[in-house]
């Protein structure tokens, strides 16, 4: 895997991931159910269940703390500039394949390999009874009751190969007894001061300090207590407030669970985890001949490693870990509609229709580090991080020893080891070398992290929540050949994480930080649907094909119709054509702006320094009038710029930016489609059916900046900061250009282009 931060379109260099195929996955699931009705009076009583025995056999891929690839993934990135860069990620792959540390640099990020793969099986049975009642209090009310039971049991793992990090599981003793070495990341035995080998057999408990084992000692199958008994009522009304049917009052409330896919709070999330497989990365490999050594040729004694290991041993893992109480996620949907009845055979309807979810699940990191506080922050407001300067006095530049890491910033303020601040600029500075030399000596990121020993902690929670509230309204008319609809949504659907694996989850010890605009909030929404049965055209067609017909002397065996009244065989290829459409109107998807650190110059990945890890690293800041970009189109760069850049400067240092998730918003569409159909019956039983259908008839070109299918690319990231204001659409001729070949707020791709199909369905 190469990662990059070049200003060439995508800003993401080159990736080539061998990833975890081949990879087997069945999903054999068993499902019955049976429902009864009965009617006694004015009631009419529903009774049913359902049972659903479901299984998972799957070989683990990348899923929580494992990579799901045992040939190794090596990161080479010129981010930031890290270390002594070429530029360009791919050069930096080149470069270091010929160099060491002692032969002129190094821009190796990361190496990451898991130590095996395993099948794993995985359960669940849900019962679901229920019983409803609608009850015709009056001819001109109904009311309905319902009451569904979800007896929802817990994943599993047949096998007993899960494992789940619990926080009262980590002993502060056994952490007492491991470090992690500054230089390397390794992981040391106290005392003694030795590496900690990797012995896959029987791993060292120090590695795996909170891991228990689902199933075993007294821990639940599913390393979780499970809640069977959810109960789920409904509640609603029909009412003719005037008795003479043409008005519909109706009102609905209902709780309804969701036992969950096998991603989320469960065991399934808890496939790949350590002992039987361990994934480790190395950070900062000094060459590829010190990817798991640490001999002294590997090190460099001048930067302060007076101890270098000789033996190759563990690194901190990273665990994933799950609730021990589950509590299902669950949505509370209700709404409120009046159908009438209008002249003109207009049929009207007006609803409220609202929804919310309730612990919903998120990925957050345990074992993320606390931001600064702004009272500490050494970085004044709209004040970024310099990373280069022709004077080498850049923020990460100019530091004590790896022991004591004294920060001497560019706006010339001091930041001690005393100093919590200090902690988070070591770590927002990882990789960048101090002025003079060519590799870092700040203290790795493991090295400050809460629970020591370990690396990310990515916990599935089930605490997220979401709400969605909208105005619908449609409008039907039939008459005659022609049927018309207009249905249009005003709504808004908000939420702090709109699935497990959001990409846009900045602070993870700050759930509200991340309440935006859901993912996939659709502010205006209109369609218009018609279906037109055309006239008949067999007249006009024989009139074309045949010209006028004369009348038949009654002999013959397929005898013409009187004058001016088309043939048999007219009628049929000329009548009975339908022509539809549906015609769509919607506001864009929301999407977030983040800040990618910057090939200029300015700006980090991690802006507050956390090692958070498991979304963005942090956004940009905003800023009110911007001036308008220097120009929309530049070579280089994909489609035209649909946003202004210059909304968006360089975050204050320390900090997550103040855009925020989903800040901005794809552009709106407006789609075409229509089909063209003839059914031709051969046949008292037969028919043939005739099907033209054009998607985006008139290829109206529709483009989008944000799409999830290729989560944040260089078209929603920014790579380049530049100008007094440190604007991301700086643009000077000579000097800083983030516009010319830069991706950002350009197309990332488009939607559907117009495309026609015919089908033909014979029907006997």
């Amino acid at each position: 895997m190469l990662g990059g931060n070049n200003q060439e379109y995508g800003g993401t260099g080159f990736t080539v991931d061998p990833s975890y195929t081949p990879w087997e996955h069945t999903n054999p699931t068993y499902n019955f159910r049976d429902d009864l009705s009965k009617a006694l009076g004015k009631h009419t009583l529903r009774f049913g269940a359902q049972y659903v025995l479901a299984q998972k056999n799957e070989t683990n891929g990348a899923l929580g703390a494992a990579t799901g690839d045992v040939q190794g993934l090596l990161a080479v990135s010129n981010v930031n500039g890290g270390f002594y860069s070429t530029g360009n990620a791919f050069a930096n792959f080149l470069y270091n394949g010929a160099q060491n540390i002692t032969g002129g640099g190094n821009a190796l990020q990361s190496y990451t390999q898991d130590s095996t793969q395993l099948k794993y099986y995985f359960r669940y049975q849900i019962g679901e009874p229920f019983v409803q009642d609608d009850w015709r209090v009056t001819p001109r009310l109904t009311v309905n009751l319902g009451l569904r039971l979800s007896l929802f049991g817990p994943y599993h793992e047949k096998y007993l190969r899960t494992f789940n990090w619990e926080p009262q599981a980590f002993s502060q003793s056994l952490a007492a007894q491991v470090k992690v070495d500054p230089y390397t990341g390794q992981l040391i035995s106290l005392p003694g001061n030795q590496p900690i080998p990797i012995d896959l057999a029987s791993p060292d408990p120090r590695i795996l300090n909170g891991l228990v084992q689902c199933g075993v000692n007294g821990i639940t199958a599913g390393c979780t207590k499970s809640y069977w008994f959810n109960p789920a009522p409904r509640v609603g009304f029909a009412w003719d407030p005037q008795g003479k049917g043409k008005t519909s009052i109706r009102a609905g409330y209902g709780i309804f669970f969701e036992h969950g896919t096998s991603d989320e709070a469960n065991a399934g999330s808890l496939e790949g985890s350590a002992p039987y497989i361990l994934s480790m990365q190395q950070p900062f490999p000094q060459g590829y001949a010190c990817i798991g050594n640490y001999g002294p040729s590997c090190r460099n004694a001048a930067e302060g490693d007076t101890n270098p290991h000789s033996l190759p041993g563990a690194f901190p893992i990273n665990v994933t870990s799950i609730p021990t109480n589950t509590r299902y996620s669950y949505s509370q949907q209700w709404s409120l509609s009046v159908q009438q009845e209008l002249p003109r055979n207009f049929v009207a309807t007006f609803a409220y229709v609202g929804s919310k979810g309730t612990r919903l699940s998120v990925l957050r990191q345990l074992n993320q580090l606390q931001p600064v506080s702004p009272a500490l922050n050494p970085f004044a407001p709209h004040e970024p991080f310099i990373l280069t300067d022709t004077n080498q006095t850049a923020d990460c530049q100019n530091y004590g020893t790896i022991t004591n890491p004294t920060f001497k910033l560019a706006n010339g303020v001091v930041v001690t080891s005393n100093n919590p601040a200090a902690v988070n600029l070591a770590v927002a500075c990882q990789g960048q070398p101090p002025a003079g030399t060519l590799v870092s000596v700040l203290p790795l990121t493991n090295t400050f992290r809460p629970y020591p020993g370990l690396g990310e902690i990515l916990s599935l929670q089930n605490v997220a929540d979401s709400s969605y509230n909208a105005f619908q309204t449609t409008v039907r008319r039939t008459q005659g050949p022609l049927t018309v609809g207009v249905a249009y949504s005003f709504s808004h659907s908000i939420d702090d994480s709109s699935d497990r694996t959001d990409p846009t989850f900045a602070n993870s010890l700050d759930l509200a930080s991340n309440k935006a605009s859901s993912n996939f909030d659709q502010r205006h929404l209109v369609n218009v649907s018609y279906v037109y049965t055309l006239p008949n055209f067999g007249r006009a067609l024989q009139g074309v094909l045949m010209g006028p017909s004369e009348t038949g002397d009654g002999n013959d065996k397929n005898p013409q119709p009187s004058s001016g009244q088309p043939s048999r065989l007219m009628r049929w290829l000329g009548d009975g054509w339908e022509w539809s459409g549906i015609t769509t109107y919607q506001s864009g998807t929301p999407f977030s702006v983040i800040n990618n650190a910057g090939s200029s110059g300015i700006g980090v990945l991690d802006n507050a320094g956390v090692a958070n890890g498991v979304g963005a690293g942090s956004y940009p800041d905003v800023v009110k009038n911007p001036p308008p970009a220097a120009f929309t189109t530049n070579p280089g760069s994909f489609g035209p710029l649909l946003l202004n850049p210059n909304e968006f400067v360089a975050p204050r240092g320390l900090t997550f930016g103040d855009a925020g998730r989903n800040f901005l918003n794809n552009p709106s569409r407006l789609n075409f489609d229509m089909s063209l159909l003839k059914l031709f019956v051969i046949h008292e039983n037969s028919a043939l059916e005739f099907r033209a259908e054009a998607f985006n008839i008139f290829n109206h070109t529709q483009f989008r900046i944000y799409d999830p299918y290729f989560g944040n690319t260089g078209s929603n990231s920014i790579s380049c900061y530049g100008g007094p204001n440190y604007s991301a659409g700086a643009y000077a001729p000579g000097g800083v250009n983030c516009l010319t070949g830069n991706s950002f707020l350009h197309p990332v791709d488009a939607h559907r282009p117009r495309t026609i199909q015919f089908g033909l369905k014979f029907s006997f």
